[in-house]
């Protein structure tokens, strides 16, 4: 049997059959990317109209509207028939319906962010539109984050700038007065049902359907900027030397600031010492990677329905699990998920293995734990969600 896609998922089948090399030195924060497959099984059932239609019956008020000649748009304000029904209406006057941040609520939208995110290391979240025939939800406009769109079923027509217009910071938005429209050289194409386009921020692009229906997935990327590891390196500089805190002297504005300037390059050259710059690197990634959010799907029935763990069991790692193990002196720290758990140091090389081979009976453990340690050991691991039975 053909695994699913996302049995099959890393970064490099996302934007297959483009080579994962390519991506990164031509289009990633470049220029956008159309990849036409002509595969309509491409997702397989990674979002179906039924998971859709399931999702907007459980939870209109999550559901909002948009149409892109009227710029009309609305939410339903409670879960009411009333609200529902003014949707469903909305809908089939032409607009869009859209379900921002589904991955919260879809356990399967849910998996595809945690896939990537492990692998990338930056953020992903979802947001679903389902437009009707001859729909358009937005105007043309670009976004403060990078996007793959993920056509699922039907197709869609876009228009997509060849380059960015800006480089927009992560919480600035296109005004109004921004020139709303697409350049006339623009990429025009029609997007089909398992195609792809990945859009960098700051690119303008607007999209409409034709006689066809379409849903896609819009997968947007939240990043860590160079801007954000740099403020953590000012910050543990300011954590170290509390003089940072104290005010600018009297009279800074005055003078050439010449003064000012020698304080400040000390400061920056202090920042930048090589033993300050390696610790801040550790930190910020350790404190990164506690705050992705655990996958604890399967623990309720596990817990009463506990498995028999023995020599013998087959296990290994959850994928999508994002953690990181950092060896010390005498100990090693396994950190994930607003957590920090400290083994012995001797636990390093059964850490090592446990979560970085993809299957293994217990009993194969490397490292020098006895046989009750590993399935102690292994036991812990499924409770924290990192490791489970096959």
């Amino acid at each position: 049997m053909m695994p699913s896609f996302l049995d099959r998922l890393s970064f490099a089948t996302l934007i297959s059959p483009i080579p994962l090399e390519d991506f990164l030195s031509q289009y990633w924060e470049r220029k956008p990317l159309v990849i036409h497959r002509n595969d309509p099984t491409f997702y397989g059932d990674l979002l179906t109209l039924r998971d859709f239609d399931y999702a907007v019956a459980n939870g209109a008020s999550h559901v909002k509207t948009a149409e892109a000649k009227s710029k009309k748009a609305g939410t339903a304000e409670t879960q009411s028939t009333s609200g529902l029904e003014t949707l469903l209406a909305d809908m089939r006057g032409g607009s869009t319906l859209v379900l921002d941040r589904l991955h919260q609520r879809e356990p399967k939208l849910g998996r595809l962010c945690r896939l990537l995110e492990a692998e990338i290391g930056h953020r992903f979240q979802t947001n679903c539109y389902l437009t009707p025939p001859h729909g358009a939800g937005f105007t043309p406009h670009w976004d403060n984050h990078d996007v793959f769109i993920l056509q699922v079923e039907g197709s869609k027509h876009w228009k997509v700038e060849k380059e960015r217009r800006r480089l927009p910071g992560l919480s600035e938005y296109m005004g109004e007065d921004e020139g709303r429209f697409v350049k006339p050289d623009a990429d025009s194409f029609t997007l089909n049902k398992g195609d792809l386009i990945y859009i960098p921020r700051g690119v303008v692009h607007a999209a409409e359907c034709s006689s066809d229906p379409s849903l896609h997935i819009t997968l947007g990327l939240n990043i860590k900027t160079w801007e954000d590891l740099l403020k953590a390196a000012m910050r543990a500089l300011v954590l170290e030397d509390e003089q940072l805190n104290y005010a600018l002297p009297p009279g800074f504005l005055r003078g050439d600031g010449e003064a000012l300037a020698k304080n400040l390059l000390a400061n920056l050259r202090k920042a930048a010492g090589e033993k300050n710059v390696r610790a801040v690197v550790q930190k910020f990634r350790n404190d990164l990677v506690t705050t992705f959010p655990p996958d604890v799907s399967g623990q309720v029935e596990d817990f009463f329905q506990p498995p028999q763990l023995a020599m013998d069991v087959v296990v290994g790692p959850r994928r999508g699990a994002v953690y990181r193990v950092v060896p010390g002196d005498d100990s090693v720290e396994l950190n994930f998920a607003g957590r920090t758990i400290t083994f012995p140091g001797f636990f390093g090389e059964p850490l090592k293995f446990a979560l970085n081979t993809p299957s293994y009976a217990i009993g194969d453990i490397a490292g020098e734990l006895e046989d009750e340690e590993k399935i102690v050991f292994v036991e812990r691991l499924m409770q924290e969600g990192l490791v489970v039975r096959h």
